[in-house]
Protein backbone atom coordinates (compact mmCIF):
# COMPACT_ATOMS: atom_id res chain seq x y z
CA UNK A 1 0.00 0.00 0.00
CA UNK A 2 1.16 3.73 -0.35
CA UNK A 3 0.96 5.99 2.27
CA UNK A 4 -2.37 7.72 1.95
CA UNK A 5 -3.84 3.49 1.38
CA UNK A 6 -2.03 3.09 4.71
CA UNK A 7 -2.91 5.82 6.80
CA UNK A 8 -6.82 4.64 5.87
CA UNK A 9 -6.37 1.10 7.06
CA UNK A 10 -4.41 2.41 10.12
CA UNK A 11 -7.42 4.51 11.10
CA UNK A 12 -9.88 2.00 10.83
CA UNK A 13 -7.81 -0.91 12.52
CA UNK A 14 -7.76 1.68 15.57
CA UNK A 15 -11.12 2.07 15.35
CA UNK A 16 -12.30 -1.19 15.23
CA UNK A 17 -13.00 -2.59 18.70
CA UNK A 18 -15.06 0.10 18.86
CA UNK A 19 -16.82 -0.48 15.50
CA UNK A 20 -17.21 -4.02 17.25
CA UNK A 21 -18.65 -2.69 19.97
CA UNK A 22 -21.27 -0.44 18.23
CA UNK A 23 -22.18 -3.51 15.64
CA UNK A 24 -22.98 -6.06 19.05
CA UNK A 25 -25.17 -2.47 20.66
CA UNK A 26 -27.23 -2.21 17.60
CA UNK A 27 -27.50 -6.48 17.41
CA UNK A 28 -28.21 -6.85 20.77
CA UNK A 29 -31.09 -3.27 21.02
CA UNK A 30 -33.08 -4.88 17.48
CA UNK A 31 -35.32 -2.24 16.42
CA UNK A 32 -37.72 -2.49 13.44
CA UNK A 33 -38.07 0.26 10.75
CA UNK A 34 -38.83 3.53 11.60
CA UNK A 35 -38.51 2.53 15.15
CA UNK A 36 -34.38 2.69 15.33
CA UNK A 37 -34.50 5.52 17.91
CA UNK A 38 -31.55 3.82 20.00
CA UNK A 39 -29.37 2.19 17.11
CA UNK A 40 -29.86 5.44 14.76
CA UNK A 41 -28.65 7.59 17.89
CA UNK A 42 -25.89 5.65 18.67
CA UNK A 43 -24.71 5.49 15.17
CA UNK A 44 -25.25 9.22 15.01
CA UNK A 45 -23.72 9.60 18.53
CA UNK A 46 -20.11 7.36 16.89
CA UNK A 47 -19.90 9.36 14.11
CA UNK A 48 -19.78 13.10 16.39
CA UNK A 49 -17.21 11.50 18.13
CA UNK A 50 -15.23 10.87 15.30
CA UNK A 51 -15.43 14.49 14.64
CA UNK A 52 -18.40 14.75 11.62
CA UNK A 53 -20.87 17.39 11.57
CA UNK A 54 -23.90 15.56 11.95
CA UNK A 55 -27.66 16.26 11.22
CA UNK A 56 -29.98 13.38 12.45
CA UNK A 57 -33.68 13.59 11.52
CA UNK A 58 -33.24 14.18 7.58
CA UNK A 59 -35.81 14.16 5.27
CA UNK A 60 -38.67 14.37 7.92
CA UNK A 61 -37.42 10.75 8.94
CA UNK A 62 -37.19 10.84 13.14
CA UNK A 63 -34.00 8.11 12.79
CA UNK A 64 -31.84 8.89 9.63
CA UNK A 65 -28.77 11.29 9.81
CA UNK A 66 -26.34 12.64 7.87
CA UNK A 67 -22.58 12.95 9.08
CA UNK A 68 -20.38 14.99 6.89
CA UNK A 69 -16.92 16.00 7.56
CA UNK A 70 -13.60 17.41 4.88
CA UNK A 71 -13.33 19.78 2.42
CA UNK A 72 -16.28 22.21 1.81
CA UNK A 73 -16.13 21.84 -2.25
CA UNK A 74 -14.74 19.22 -3.91
CA UNK A 75 -15.62 15.87 -4.79
CA UNK A 76 -18.24 13.83 -2.17
CA UNK A 77 -18.08 10.06 -1.58
CA UNK A 78 -21.11 8.92 0.44
CA UNK A 79 -21.77 5.50 2.43
CA UNK A 80 -25.08 4.05 3.62
CA UNK A 81 -25.13 2.22 6.58
CA UNK A 82 -28.51 0.63 7.40
CA UNK A 83 -29.61 -0.29 11.32
CA UNK A 84 -33.34 -1.73 11.08
CA UNK A 85 -34.05 -5.34 12.45
CA UNK A 86 -36.95 -7.95 11.53
CA UNK A 87 -39.86 -7.80 13.14
CA UNK A 88 -40.01 -10.59 15.66
CA UNK A 89 -36.69 -12.14 14.64
CA UNK A 90 -33.81 -9.36 14.67
CA UNK A 91 -30.68 -8.77 13.04
CA UNK A 92 -31.31 -11.93 10.98
CA UNK A 93 -30.35 -9.83 7.52
CA UNK A 94 -27.11 -8.29 9.53
CA UNK A 95 -28.13 -4.89 9.32
CA UNK A 96 -25.86 -3.92 12.32
CA UNK A 97 -22.79 -4.82 10.53
CA UNK A 98 -23.87 -2.97 7.41
CA UNK A 99 -24.16 -0.23 10.18
CA UNK A 100 -20.36 -0.43 10.93
CA UNK A 101 -18.93 -1.28 7.89
CA UNK A 102 -20.24 2.37 6.28
CA UNK A 103 -19.76 4.29 9.39
CA UNK A 104 -15.94 2.46 9.61
CA UNK A 105 -15.29 2.86 5.86
CA UNK A 106 -16.78 7.02 6.38
CA UNK A 107 -13.98 7.38 9.42
CA UNK A 108 -11.13 5.92 7.39
CA UNK A 109 -11.48 7.61 4.03
CA UNK A 110 -11.89 10.84 6.64
CA UNK A 111 -8.19 10.39 7.57
CA UNK A 112 -7.15 11.72 4.31
CA UNK A 113 -10.33 13.12 2.65
CA UNK A 114 -9.73 16.58 3.40
CA UNK A 115 -5.68 16.83 1.99
CA UNK A 116 -7.27 15.43 -1.41
CA UNK A 117 -10.12 18.17 -1.50
CA UNK A 118 -12.94 16.00 -1.07
CA UNK A 119 -15.59 15.14 1.21
CA UNK A 120 -17.09 12.05 3.12
CA UNK A 121 -20.66 11.64 4.19
CA UNK A 122 -21.95 8.95 5.95
CA UNK A 123 -25.80 8.16 5.68
CA UNK A 124 -27.85 6.18 8.40
CA UNK A 125 -30.44 5.03 6.09
CA UNK A 126 -33.65 3.15 8.42
CA UNK A 127 -36.23 0.54 7.39
CA UNK A 128 -34.63 -0.69 4.69
CA UNK A 129 -36.72 -3.90 5.53
CA UNK A 130 -39.97 -2.26 5.53
CA UNK A 131 -41.08 1.28 3.84
CA UNK A 132 -37.70 1.99 2.41
CA UNK A 133 -36.31 4.90 3.95
CA UNK A 134 -33.87 5.87 1.30
CA UNK A 135 -36.62 6.56 -1.24
CA UNK A 136 -37.24 9.30 0.97
CA UNK A 137 -34.00 10.52 1.06
CA UNK A 138 -33.34 10.38 -2.50
CA UNK A 139 -36.60 12.10 -3.30
CA UNK A 140 -35.07 15.07 -0.28
CA UNK A 141 -32.04 15.60 -2.50
CA UNK A 142 -29.73 13.73 0.23
CA UNK A 143 -27.94 12.03 -2.59
CA UNK A 144 -27.46 14.17 -5.27
CA UNK A 145 -24.30 15.28 -6.47
CA UNK A 146 -22.56 11.98 -4.97
CA UNK A 147 -19.54 11.33 -6.69
CA UNK A 148 -20.13 7.98 -5.32
CA UNK A 149 -22.19 5.89 -3.47
CA UNK A 150 -21.12 2.72 -1.55
CA UNK A 151 -22.05 0.11 0.69
CA UNK A 152 -22.06 -3.44 1.85
CA UNK A 153 -24.37 -6.57 2.83
CA UNK A 154 -23.24 -9.85 4.24
CA UNK A 155 -24.23 -12.93 2.62
CA UNK A 156 -22.96 -16.21 2.87
CA UNK A 157 -19.72 -17.86 1.06
CA UNK A 158 -21.12 -16.99 -1.97
CA UNK A 159 -20.53 -13.35 -1.46
CA UNK A 160 -19.43 -11.03 -4.48
CA UNK A 161 -18.57 -7.75 -6.07
CA UNK A 162 -20.87 -7.06 -8.66
CA UNK A 163 -18.03 -6.11 -11.33
CA UNK A 164 -19.52 -7.71 -14.31
CA UNK A 165 -22.80 -7.14 -16.61
CA UNK A 166 -25.51 -8.42 -15.00
CA UNK A 167 -24.47 -8.99 -11.66
CA UNK A 168 -25.61 -6.91 -8.68
CA UNK A 169 -28.94 -7.23 -10.06
CA UNK A 170 -32.50 -6.65 -7.90
CA UNK A 171 -35.75 -6.23 -8.97
CA UNK A 172 -38.75 -3.47 -8.71
CA UNK A 173 -40.94 -3.74 -6.50
CA UNK A 174 -44.40 -1.95 -5.16
CA UNK A 175 -46.46 -3.29 -2.43
CA UNK A 176 -49.99 -2.11 -2.51
CA UNK A 177 -53.03 -3.03 -0.96
CA UNK A 178 -55.93 -4.06 -2.83
CA UNK A 179 -59.54 -3.71 -0.87
CA UNK A 180 -63.42 -4.21 -2.31
CA UNK A 181 -66.41 -2.85 -0.49
CA UNK A 182 -69.96 -4.14 -0.91
CA UNK A 183 -73.02 -5.67 0.74
CA UNK A 184 -73.62 -7.93 3.24
CA UNK A 185 -76.67 -9.74 3.32
CA UNK A 186 -77.66 -13.14 4.59
CA UNK A 187 -76.18 -16.21 1.75
CA UNK A 188 -78.78 -18.45 2.28
CA UNK A 189 -82.05 -16.46 2.58
CA UNK A 190 -81.49 -13.39 0.38
CA UNK A 191 -77.67 -13.21 -0.77
CA UNK A 192 -79.63 -11.52 -4.08
CA UNK A 193 -79.18 -8.40 -1.77
CA UNK A 194 -75.74 -8.68 -1.49
CA UNK A 195 -72.22 -7.85 -3.33
CA UNK A 196 -69.83 -9.88 -2.68
CA UNK A 197 -66.41 -8.13 -1.70
CA UNK A 198 -64.27 -11.70 -1.94
CA UNK A 199 -65.57 -12.42 -5.00
CA UNK A 200 -64.11 -9.39 -6.05
CA UNK A 201 -60.76 -9.56 -4.61
CA UNK A 202 -60.65 -13.55 -5.35
CA UNK A 203 -61.58 -12.30 -9.28
CA UNK A 204 -58.54 -10.36 -9.06
CA UNK A 205 -56.21 -13.58 -7.91
CA UNK A 206 -57.67 -14.73 -11.29
CA UNK A 207 -57.40 -12.26 -13.29
CA UNK A 208 -53.52 -11.99 -12.49
CA UNK A 209 -53.08 -15.55 -12.49
CA UNK A 210 -54.43 -15.05 -16.37
CA UNK A 211 -51.61 -12.61 -16.79
CA UNK A 212 -48.72 -14.52 -16.00
CA UNK A 213 -48.87 -16.13 -19.34
CA UNK A 214 -48.46 -13.11 -20.73
CA UNK A 215 -45.48 -10.99 -18.60
CA UNK A 216 -41.79 -11.04 -19.07
CA UNK A 217 -39.77 -14.12 -17.00
CA UNK A 218 -38.94 -11.69 -14.69
CA UNK A 219 -41.84 -10.32 -13.28
CA UNK A 220 -43.47 -11.53 -9.80
CA UNK A 221 -46.27 -10.87 -8.87
CA UNK A 222 -47.67 -12.58 -5.61
CA UNK A 223 -50.28 -11.57 -2.78
CA UNK A 224 -52.24 -12.91 0.23
CA UNK A 225 -56.07 -12.12 1.22
CA UNK A 226 -55.67 -10.27 5.09
CA UNK A 227 -59.26 -10.35 5.33
CA UNK A 228 -62.35 -12.49 3.37
CA UNK A 229 -65.10 -11.85 5.54
CA UNK A 230 -65.94 -13.38 9.45
CA UNK A 231 -68.93 -16.17 8.34
CA UNK A 232 -69.71 -18.51 5.65
CA UNK A 233 -73.49 -17.44 5.62
CA UNK A 234 -72.81 -13.48 5.52
CA UNK A 235 -72.15 -12.11 2.50
CA UNK A 236 -68.50 -10.57 3.20
CA UNK A 237 -68.87 -6.61 2.46
CA UNK A 238 -65.04 -6.27 2.67
CA UNK A 239 -62.05 -7.62 1.69
CA UNK A 240 -58.74 -6.90 1.13
CA UNK A 241 -55.21 -8.32 -0.04
CA UNK A 242 -51.94 -7.13 -0.33
CA UNK A 243 -50.01 -7.64 -3.06
CA UNK A 244 -46.40 -7.04 -4.27
CA UNK A 245 -45.55 -6.25 -7.78
CA UNK A 246 -41.98 -6.70 -9.42
CA UNK A 247 -39.75 -6.68 -12.35
CA UNK A 248 -36.23 -6.03 -13.92
CA UNK A 249 -36.65 -2.40 -14.14
CA UNK A 250 -38.91 -0.09 -12.75
CA UNK A 251 -39.97 1.22 -16.00
CA UNK A 252 -41.44 -2.46 -16.52
CA UNK A 253 -42.88 -3.05 -12.84
CA UNK A 254 -45.10 0.61 -13.31
CA UNK A 255 -46.45 -0.62 -16.61
CA UNK A 256 -47.14 -3.79 -14.87
CA UNK A 257 -48.35 -2.35 -11.98
CA UNK A 258 -51.41 -0.22 -14.07
CA UNK A 259 -52.28 -4.03 -15.95
CA UNK A 260 -52.67 -5.39 -12.03
CA UNK A 261 -54.70 -1.84 -11.76
CA UNK A 262 -56.89 -2.31 -14.83
CA UNK A 263 -57.55 -6.37 -13.69
CA UNK A 264 -58.97 -4.70 -9.50
CA UNK A 265 -61.23 -2.22 -11.59
CA UNK A 266 -62.36 -4.96 -13.90
CA UNK A 267 -63.32 -7.36 -10.70
CA UNK A 268 -64.93 -4.35 -9.24
CA UNK A 269 -67.44 -3.80 -12.12
CA UNK A 270 -68.43 -7.38 -12.47
CA UNK A 271 -69.45 -7.98 -9.39
CA UNK A 272 -70.77 -4.70 -8.42
CA UNK A 273 -68.11 -3.57 -5.55
CA UNK A 274 -66.30 -0.14 -5.22
CA UNK A 275 -62.36 -0.87 -5.11
CA UNK A 276 -60.18 0.77 -2.50
CA UNK A 277 -56.41 1.19 -4.33
CA UNK A 278 -53.84 1.73 -1.76
CA UNK A 279 -49.82 1.78 -2.46
CA UNK A 280 -48.40 1.05 0.46
CA UNK A 281 -44.96 2.12 0.68
CA UNK A 282 -42.87 3.97 -2.04
CA UNK A 283 -41.76 1.59 -5.42
CA UNK A 284 -37.98 0.19 -4.81
CA UNK A 285 -36.28 0.59 -7.96
CA UNK A 286 -34.08 -1.85 -10.27
CA UNK A 287 -29.81 -1.71 -9.55
CA UNK A 288 -27.78 0.02 -11.75
CA UNK A 289 -24.91 -1.24 -10.57
CA UNK A 290 -21.97 1.70 -11.41
CA UNK A 291 -19.04 -1.36 -13.34
CA UNK A 292 -16.11 0.87 -12.41
CA UNK A 293 -17.01 1.99 -9.36
CA UNK A 294 -17.59 -1.73 -8.19
CA UNK A 295 -14.09 -2.74 -10.02
CA UNK A 296 -12.26 -0.47 -7.73
CA UNK A 297 -14.25 -1.84 -4.42
CA UNK A 298 -13.24 -5.14 -5.52
CA UNK A 299 -9.21 -3.81 -6.11
CA UNK A 300 -9.86 -2.48 -2.48
CA UNK A 301 -11.07 -5.86 -1.19
CA UNK A 302 -8.18 -7.74 -2.83
CA UNK A 303 -5.73 -5.25 -1.33
CA UNK A 304 -7.01 -6.15 2.13
CA UNK A 305 -7.41 -9.66 1.93
CA UNK A 306 -10.88 -9.68 1.68
CA UNK A 307 -12.29 -13.33 -0.25
CA UNK A 308 -14.69 -12.98 -2.80
CA UNK A 309 -16.43 -15.09 -5.27
CA UNK A 310 -16.04 -13.86 -9.00
CA UNK A 311 -18.80 -11.95 -10.02
CA UNK A 312 -20.94 -13.93 -12.63
CA UNK A 313 -24.36 -12.48 -14.33
CA UNK A 314 -27.54 -13.53 -12.86
CA UNK A 315 -31.27 -13.18 -12.81
CA UNK A 316 -32.33 -10.25 -10.20
CA UNK A 317 -34.49 -11.61 -7.18
CA UNK A 318 -35.07 -9.62 -4.32
CA UNK A 319 -35.87 -5.83 -3.44
CA UNK A 320 -34.31 -3.00 -2.01
CA UNK A 321 -34.54 0.92 -1.59
CA UNK A 322 -30.88 1.18 -2.54
CA UNK A 323 -31.93 0.83 -6.76
CA UNK A 324 -33.43 4.33 -6.09
CA UNK A 325 -30.17 5.60 -4.93
CA UNK A 326 -28.56 4.20 -7.95
CA UNK A 327 -31.14 5.91 -9.85
CA UNK A 328 -29.63 9.49 -8.43
CA UNK A 329 -25.74 8.80 -7.97
CA UNK A 330 -23.50 6.49 -9.02
CA UNK A 331 -23.91 3.16 -6.77
CA UNK A 332 -22.23 -0.27 -5.50
CA UNK A 333 -24.00 -1.98 -2.91
CA UNK A 334 -21.00 -5.16 -3.04
CA UNK A 335 -21.52 -8.02 -0.26
CA UNK A 336 -19.43 -10.14 2.07
CA UNK A 337 -19.55 -13.35 3.55
CA UNK A 338 -20.28 -14.22 7.10
CA UNK A 339 -20.69 -17.75 7.04
CA UNK A 340 -18.61 -19.95 5.74
CA UNK A 341 -21.44 -22.12 3.77
CA UNK A 342 -25.14 -21.68 2.87
CA UNK A 343 -28.25 -21.09 4.61
CA UNK A 344 -31.59 -19.51 4.12
CA UNK A 345 -31.44 -15.50 4.62
CA UNK A 346 -33.60 -13.83 7.53
CA UNK A 347 -33.52 -17.09 9.48
CA UNK A 348 -31.92 -17.72 13.28
CA UNK A 349 -29.12 -19.04 11.40
CA UNK A 350 -28.28 -15.25 10.65
CA UNK A 351 -28.96 -13.83 13.69
CA UNK A 352 -25.53 -15.53 14.97
CA UNK A 353 -23.53 -14.96 12.08
CA UNK A 354 -24.39 -11.36 12.51
CA UNK A 355 -22.11 -11.00 15.71
CA UNK A 356 -19.85 -13.92 15.18
CA UNK A 357 -16.09 -13.38 15.25
CA UNK A 358 -15.98 -14.16 11.30
CA UNK A 359 -19.36 -11.26 10.89
CA UNK A 360 -17.55 -8.35 12.76
CA UNK A 361 -14.08 -8.97 11.17
CA UNK A 362 -15.30 -9.33 7.45
CA UNK A 363 -17.57 -6.25 8.14
CA UNK A 364 -14.02 -4.49 9.06
CA UNK A 365 -12.51 -5.62 5.86
CA UNK A 366 -14.90 -4.48 3.94
CA UNK A 367 -14.91 -0.73 5.23
CA UNK A 368 -11.11 -1.09 4.14
CA UNK A 369 -11.94 -2.18 0.94
CA UNK A 370 -14.73 0.43 0.38
CA UNK A 371 -12.51 3.57 1.59
CA UNK A 372 -9.74 2.44 -0.28
CA UNK A 373 -11.80 2.06 -3.16
CA UNK A 374 -13.11 5.87 -2.61
CA UNK A 375 -9.66 7.28 -2.20
CA UNK A 376 -9.55 5.91 -6.02
CA UNK A 377 -12.23 7.93 -6.37
CA UNK A 378 -11.12 11.40 -4.71
CA UNK A 379 -7.90 11.26 -6.22
CA UNK A 380 -8.19 10.10 -10.10
CA UNK A 381 -10.41 12.90 -12.19
CA UNK A 382 -10.11 10.20 -14.79
CA UNK A 383 -12.42 7.21 -12.27
CA UNK A 384 -14.60 10.19 -11.58
CA UNK A 385 -14.96 10.67 -15.19
CA UNK A 386 -15.76 7.03 -15.92
CA UNK A 387 -17.91 6.67 -13.30
CA UNK A 388 -20.03 9.97 -14.43
CA UNK A 389 -19.88 8.24 -17.92
CA UNK A 390 -21.19 4.96 -16.89
CA UNK A 391 -23.87 6.31 -14.65
CA UNK A 392 -25.28 8.85 -17.43
CA UNK A 393 -25.20 6.49 -19.69
CA UNK A 394 -27.31 4.15 -17.81
CA UNK A 395 -30.01 5.94 -16.28
CA UNK A 396 -32.86 5.87 -18.92
CA UNK A 397 -34.99 9.02 -19.69
CA UNK A 398 -37.75 9.17 -17.06
CA UNK A 399 -35.90 7.04 -14.67
CA UNK A 400 -35.07 9.17 -11.99
CA UNK A 401 -38.67 10.30 -11.97
CA UNK A 402 -39.96 7.05 -11.83
CA UNK A 403 -37.61 5.83 -8.90
CA UNK A 404 -38.09 9.17 -6.62
CA UNK A 405 -42.16 8.41 -7.30
CA UNK A 406 -42.74 11.73 -9.23
CA UNK A 407 -43.57 10.28 -11.96
CA UNK A 408 -47.31 9.56 -13.56
CA UNK A 409 -48.39 6.69 -12.33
Amino acid sequence: MDTLQQRIVDRIEQIEPALVELGEFIHQHPEIAMQEHACSAACADFMGRHAFDVTRGVADLPTAFSAATGAADGPVVGFLSEYDALPGLGHGCGHNLIAIAGIGAGIGLAAVAAELGGRVTVFGTPAEEAIGGKVFMARAGLFDGLAAALGAHPTTVEASCPTVEGSGMVLACQELDVAFHGQAAHAAADPYNGVNALNALIEVFNGINALRQHVKSDARIHGVINDGGQAPNVVPDYARGSFMVRAATIAHMTELLGKVRAIAEGAALITGATLEWTITAPASADMIVNLPLARAVKRGSDLVGLALQEAVAEAAAGSTDWGNVSYVAPSVETTFPILDGVCTWHSREVVEAARSPMGYANAVLVAKAMALASLEVLRSEELRADIRREFEARVPAGGRELALGVAAR
